[in-house]
Order: C-alpha cells, then sequence, then structure tokens
C-alpha cells in the first residue's frame, strides 16, 4: 500500500510546505471535474489530510450514514440531521443567499465567511484557527435518496487560481454545532433538507474566494457517474452580502 507520501510524490522528508505545495498540484490534475478519478482525488486528500494533521489519523470520521426518521418528518435527531423544509421554519436567508437548481437537488449558499476564528463555530475547536466557512441549505427535490458530503466534494476558487477542498477539521467536534447543522456526510431522502457546514483547508491569508462549487455524484463512479456541478459566483457585493454566519451562538 502507498504511504501517504507516496501517494503526494514525496519522499518522507519532505516539509510541510512540500506537502502543500504537491497537494495543490496534484488536486488540479485529478480533480474529478477535470476528468480524473475521484477515487484517486480522494487518496490524495486523505493523504494530505494525514500529513498535516488537519484529521487525526486515530480519529474515526463523524458518522453521517446511518440515518432515522422522524416519525413527525419535522424535528431532527443527532443520527438524522435532515428535516422537512416544509415543516420546519428556518431562517430565511432571503436576498443574502445565492441558489442553484439542479435536477437531483436545490442547493443555496446561505453564507461564506473568510478567515473566521473557529472557535466562533463550534465548541471545542484549538483556538486561534482560522479558516474559510461556507454554509449551505441542501434540499433533495429529486425521487431518490442522494449523499451529501461538502467536505469531499465542495471546492472553493480563490484569486490565485487555486482550488481549495475541503476538511474534516471540524469532524470530531460535529456534535458541538448549533441547531441543525451539520459537517457529517448524509443521505437525504426526497423532499427532505439539510443545513451543511463546510470548512475550507487553510487559505493563504492574502486569497479571496472567488467561487465556490459543489459536484453532486450520483450512480457511480468515474464515467459512469451522473454529476450535477452547482457553481456560486461571489461578486464582491454578493460576498459582502453573505459575510456573516448564519446562526447565533
Amino acid at each position: 500500500m502507498e504511504s501517504h507520501y507516496e501517494v503526494l510524490g514525496l519522499s518522507p522528508t519532505a516539509d510541510e510546505r512540500e506537502v502543500r505545495r504537491a497537494y495543490r498540484t496534484l488536486l488540479k490534475e485529478h480533480h474529478p471535474d477535470q476528468g480524473g478519478s475521484r477515487e484517486r482525488f480522494l487518496q490524495i486528500k486523505e493523504a494530505y489530510e494525514a500529513l498535516v494533521g488537519e484529521r487525526p489519523p486515530a480519529e474515526p470520521e463523524a458518522d453521517g450514514d446511518a440515518t432515522s426518521r422522524v416519525e413527525d418528518g419535522s424535528t431532527p435527531t443527532p443520527s438524522d440531521p435532515t428535516y422537512d423544509p416544509d415543516v420546519v421554519d428556518v431562517d430565511d436567508p432571503g436576498h443574502q443567499a445565492l441558489s442553484v437548481d439542479g435536477e437531483q437537488l436545490s442547493l443555496t449558499l446561505a453564507g461564506l465567511v473568510q478567515h473566521v476564528s473557529l472557535e466562533r463555530l463550534v465548541d471545542g475547536v484549538p483556538a486561534a484557527t482560522d479558516r474559510t466557512v461556507a454554509f449551505f441549505r441542501v434540499r433533495n427535490t429529486g425521487s431518490t435518496t442522494i449523499s451529501w458530503d461538502g467536505a469531499a466534494n465542495a471546492g472553493f476558487i480563490g484569486d490565485d487560481g487555486f482550488l481549495y477542498q475541503g476538511s474534516n477539521i471540524v469532524s470530531p467536534h460535529a456534535d458541538r454545532l448549533p441547531e441543525r447543522w451539520s459537517v457529517s456526510a448524509t443521505e437525504i431522502d426526497p423532499g427532505r433538507a439539510l443545513d451543511a457546514v463546510v470548512i475550507a483547508q487553510e487559505l493563504p491569508a492574502d486569497v479571496t474566494v472567488e467561487q465556490v462549487v459543489y459536484t453532486h455524484h450520483a450512480g457511480g463512479d468515474g464515467a459512469d457517474a451522473d454529476t450535477e456541478r452547482y457553481l456560486f459566483e461571489l461578486r464582491p457585493l454578493v460576498r459582502e452580502r453573505l459575510n456573516r454566519l448564519p446562526y447565533r451562538r
């Protein structure tokens, strides 16, 4: 089995700067949107996260796959973060939000905050950890259950031309997020909705996010996959409107 360094094409003596440089280069080469293998793309992402310590190797992923339906269809439980959007009254971001509708889901970007301290987002995250954070409202408008995985399938495109992927840094503290907000990979049944948080990998302090993209995969991997790409353009005034946390702690 390849080591994490081998996946990134590095020697075991490579420093963190070399790891980050190799990661950025390989992401552009192997991203599924550019015709790359999703399996290889995820291997690269996992290797990077392990080497920079953003997801401790001994920590299991937060389990967002096991879901149990709520009897009245309205109130989510820890095992089912989804809800019925026609029953649950949520804060409507109104003109603040950007929405894109596809064949399988309706995706709303309710907030995009750059370089925010994660202490403001969730209890338990180490102090002085600043990241860019996207807040999505996801609604399954199709007829089949879909899989949402923001950390794996969302990307932040900076004005430096790089694509920065999602991070699992908050996964060990997922149960401490307020209200319905979730960072876990989740199955969403038809007609159900999810409030999702996506934490970006570390961006340089002088980089501004110009686009946020989510790629939804269904029906397999590679050439057999049915994909939808949801792209949000962040012009200056739009970015300013979205620069807020959509909840209070």
